[in-house]
């Protein structure tokens, strides 16, 4: 199919669905996407797989407005499925492949698809979840293979539903980390705003080739990522997995990686990081707080200071540190053109630079709160501004600095201590690999500030030690009363510290008897 045919395809569809709109830019003869063993799709072939997957769909039964739980090995099959689902109508709702049914029940429950899509592996679990309701089971694997493939794709049906722009395309659930999952209502129209935006912000072209390491399950890598070459009409090279050498050695052959804190810490020290960076336009950074000597050690290595960006799976991207100007170690940045962000205190005033505060943001759209949650739990939005729960600042130069979430907020003897800033502070230390900090009950202060930390290799340092540097540069009421020194950090997969794991693990410290406490500080 040439592009004059793609052009008249455009503008004879009156749908107002993200696809139909991201398709208007692309030229239908260039590649989408790239995997390792060569194969590559073109713009052509994204638009014929998913005409004919959104065929399948719809002869398999499901109608505009259902909804579709996609749990899916990532290949390119798995954005094919997502991309056909917003052609058809069809609510795409993603979730790891890593969900054990316990995990992936009650989402399923709240969910109530028309149809499961998931790997063959996780057929018979997924039949077992769903058996008294009536969705259908469906298997797709990184081939392209499984029985959504054997569906006849019914030439009758049109691969594009009438779509107006403010349905939903897509529910997003939440990692759970503070609780049960609870589902983002995404409209097609929030999408692409957003996606325009940060695609606007990091300067996306058509000659630009991604390298994708990032879950399709996530908002980061299917969305923050995914969304920004579909509106630039630029490519992509999909890996399997991440692994670090593997990345390092395919940065010749792409201009734009997108990851987290965690994979640039594995990159660093890596042999030919500098040398193969040399043509990266951009290394790009979100989903979990991008420490400041990270920042610095990669720009030391690699000669690249990293984008990092700030968002949420309800808001999108909010900010991103600049593409072209000054970008500060441990900073989310500035404001994405057409977002603003505001810090207030407890009270609803805003904070002056430098004083932290709740973050929220309004934008030019927003999401549709969350799916069959009660009427208390839907989100209070203050004259279009959502809270976000994310504490942080903005610096005298508008730079915004996250410093946890109001969740995370200590209160010692009647003292807001902020983790992150306790955090930030262990992690200057030498001998400090990594840090969390959380609270603890506690008798006389009702929580206290406790912390456990990562040593890097062969570092010796104890407890006590390391409160007595921090108490060298923090307010005393801030220094932990308990230090735990731990082989690992808990981490969701996409590096964020589960501070609550840590907090139920050591529980019970400071309600032990005193000699017991005190051996263990």
């Amino acid at each position: 199919m040439d592009l004059v045919m793609a052009q008249n395809i455009v503008g004879a569809s009156n749908s107002g669905s993200l696809y139909a709109v991201f398709r208007q830019a692309w030229d239908l003869s260039a590649p989408f996407v790239e995997t390792v063993d060569g194969r590559c799709w073109t713009y052509a072939d994204l638009d014929h797989i998913t005409a004919h997957c959104s065929r399948q769909l719809q002869s398999a039964g499901l109608v505009k407005g259902d909804r579709l739980v996609s749990q899916l090995d990532r290949s390119p099959w798995n954005l094919f499925l997502y991309l056909a689902c917003l052609r058809a109508g069809i609510i795409y709702v993603p979730i790891s492949p890593q969900m054990t049914p316990p995990e992936a029940a009650p989402i399923l429950a709240d969910a109530e698809p028309a149809a499961v899509v998931c790997a063959p592996q996780l057929e018979e679990a997924n039949r077992t979840l769903v058996r008294d309701t009536a969705a259908v089971v469906l298997t797709l694997d990184t081939e392209g293979e499984g029985s959504l493939a054997a569906v006849p794709a019914d030439a009758r049906f049109a691969p594009d539903a009438d779509v107006d722009s403010a349905a939903t395309a897509a529910i997003v659930f939440t990692s759970g980390t503070t609780g049960r999952p609870k589902g983002a209502v995404l409209p097609h129209v929030h999408l692409w705003t957003k996606a325009g935006a940060l695609a606007q912000t990091l300067g996306y072209r058509r000659d630009d080739k991604l390298l994708h390491t990032m879950p399709l399950y996530h908002a980061h890598g299917l969305f923050m990522t995914t969304h920004c070459v579909l509106k630039a009409g630029a490519s992509m090279l999909l890996l399997p997995r991440f692994e670090a050498g593997d990345v390092i050695d395919r940065l010749p052959s792409v201009t734009l990686f997108s990851g987290v804190a965690t994979m640039y810490k594995r990159m660093l020290g890596l042999p030919s990081l500098r040398e193969n960076a040399r043509g990266i336009r951009a290394f790009i950074a979100g989903s979990a707080p991008l420490p400041a000597d990270l920042f610095l050690a990669f720009e030391e290595q690699s000669r690249h200071q990293i984008i990092e960006c700030w968002g949420m799976s309800e808001t999108m991207t909010n900010t991103a540190n600049p593409l072209h100007g000054p970008r500060k170690p441990g900073s989310a940045g500035k404001p994405l053109p057409g977002v603003e962000v505001r810090v207030v205190d407890e009270t609803g005033e805003p904070c002056a630079p430098g004083k932290p505060g709740v973050l929220s943001v309004r934008a030019s759209t927003r999401f549709d709160g969350y799916w069959r949650r009660p009427e208390a739990e839907q989100p209070r939005f203050d004259d279009g501004f959502f809270p976000t729960g994310d504490l942080g600042y903005f610096d005298p130069e508008g730079y915004l600095f996250i410093v946890g979430r109001t969740g995370d907020v200590i209160i010692s003897g009647g003292y807001n201590v902020y983790p992150r800033e306790v955090e930030l502070a262990l992690e200057q230390i030498d001998g400090v690999q990594k840090a969390a900090v959380f609270g603890l009950p506690h008798p006389d202060y009702g929580e206290a500030v406790a912390a456990a930390i990562e040593r890097t290799p062969g570092s010796t340092i104890g407890s006590q030690d390391a409160v007595a540097h921090l108490k060298q540069c923090l307010a005393s009421y801030k220094a932990p009363k308990a230090l735990f020194i731990v082989d690992s950090l808990p981490l969701t997969e996409l590096g964020k510290i589960q501070r609550r794991v840590l907090a139920d693990r050591f529980r019970a410290h400071f309600l032990q008897p005193e000699s017991t406490v005190r051996a263990n500080q």
